[in-house]
């Protein structure tokens, strides 16, 4: 796949007669807060949904009345969460269930029950499947009788709840020298099959099952001339400044990345259906979630470099205000560090496009670490860092970004870099 990335700003059309929707929840600190900020801004009607919760005993069930009361509205509560982890098969046995005795020195030699597994992915898809159904009906009810719609899917994640896999995760995340576990080892044992497999079904499957049955929706629509567009976001490295040159590079181990791959092949197939899709890579930021990833935020750091270059008088205030948090020189250290650390061989292995997603090494991950608290270190005050900020910076221009090239592009899978934030930060103003 070829890096297909959006260049220039465009004059948003959607309007307030159109209506955002999303599938699955708003979480603080997410990047689809910029995309509903946006369409806030435009005065279109946004209509939120929800994973749902789990009882004490594991079962899956709607949001409460006071759940509800800290929820935006309006909210389609029907349960959306993805997965099969917790979904008990015909004998009764959940796939976590087959962990429980695992222990951390013979996870590497454990072999899970994959006819169990396979029995209980194919149960959760059949419930999610009705589910959405579910959803369906009552989002046609909700909608305006005008206006075109935009659906953003923001279903990540899915590591199985299981509590072996929290101190394998951070070996392979976080470890180094003794207590470094090799993320490809990791990948291609019973473990890592169960965490990809529950991936793809969280992350990919449920966007196909989306587009799918959302046809009599989407028929029902074009036959009053107006439009429904399928959005998503992904992650497959970013277009940061080193060197003031914009270079691709990414984050190692991204175990979701496979995941991530399959979101964009089914986004490139109902393209090719003629459909509206596209799925946006977005920057690294900062949000609960890739806090899991220490490292991830490196990149963050350079977007104050794109800003002095390309992001205008208000951009040059973003850095500014960045600065006055940090240690004298911090830019320049920043800049040196970055580029030095983008440019080394041990990151440069397993930064390679063609090759993405790579898996860890030794020396990437010492270094990788390393860097992070250096640039750390450069806050005046390391509980107050930056990082924060910069990722509400970047989430807001991402979700003016997706939504100015939504309707408009031809592409089924579309880059956000560091170069066309910059441009959005600096040209906002004349074309909202």
């Amino acid at each position: 796949m070829q890096l297909k990335a959006v260049r220039e700003i465009k004059k948003i059309h959607f309007k307030e007669t159109d209506t955002l929707v999303i599938f699955g929840e708003v979480f603080p600190g997410g990047y689809v807060s910029g995309l509903i900020r946006s369409a806030q801004s435009k005065g279109m009607k946004v209509i939120y949904s929800t994973v749902g919760r789990r009882d004490s005993d594991g079962k899956l069930r709607q949001l409460n009345a006071q759940e509800l009361e800290s929820q935006p509205s309006p909210l389609i509560n029907i349960p959306l969460e993805a997965g099969f982890d917790m979904e008990p098969s015909h004998s009764g046995q959940r796939p976590i269930d087959l962990c429980q005795e695992i222990k951390l020195s013979q996870w590497d030699q454990t072999t899970l029950d994959k006819n169990v597994i396979e029995d209980s992915k194919k149960r959760a898809i059949l419930s999610f499947q009705n589910r959405t159904k579910q959803w369906l009906k009552e989002l046609t009810a909700l909608l305006p009788d005008k206006g075109n719609v935009l659906i953003a899917h923001t279903m990540a994640g899915g590591v199985p709840r299981t509590k072996i896999l929290l101190p394998i995760l951070n070996r392979v995340l976080k470890g180094v020298g003794k207590r470094f576990f090799s993320s490809e080892v990791f990948w291609k044992s019973d473990m890592g099959w169960f965490c990809e497999n529950n991936f793809n079904e969280v992350t990919a499957q449920t966007y196909k099952h989306l587009i799918e049955l959302s046809t009599p929706l989407r028929e029902q629509l074009n036959k009053q001339n107006r439009q429904i567009f399928y959005t998503a976001y992904s992650y497959h490295g970013t277009e940061v400044l080193i060197e003031n040159q914009y270079q691709w590079q990414t984050y190692s181990p991204y175990l979701q990345g496979f995941a991530k791959m399959e979101l964009e092949n089914i986004s490139s197939d109902f393209s090719r259906k003629g459909l509206n899709t596209c799925v946006f890579n977005v920057p690294e930021i900062l949000t609960k979630s890739s806090a899991v990833f220490p490292g991830v935020e490196i990149p963050l750091y350079t977007i104050l470099g794109a800003l002095k270059k390309d992001g205008g008088e208000d951009g040059q205030k973003i850095v500014s205000h960045c600065l006055k948090q940090m240690t004298k020189d911090a830019f320049n250290i920043i800049t040196e560090t970055t580029k030095n650390y983008f440019e080394s061989e041990e990151v440069k292995k397993q930064s390679v496009f063609e090759k993405w997603p790579q898996h860890n090494s030794t020396a990437q991950m010492e270094k990788m670490l390393n860097i992070s608290k250096k640039l750390s270190s450069l806050h005046k005050d390391t509980s107050q860092s930056i990082t924060p900020f910069l990722s509400e910076t970047l989430f807001n221009s991402c979700g003016n970004l997706i939504l100015q090239e939504i309707a408009q592009t031809k592409q089924a899978v579309c880059w956000l870099g560091h170069d066309v934030i910059a441009s959005d930060i600096r040209d906002r103003e004349r074309y909202l």
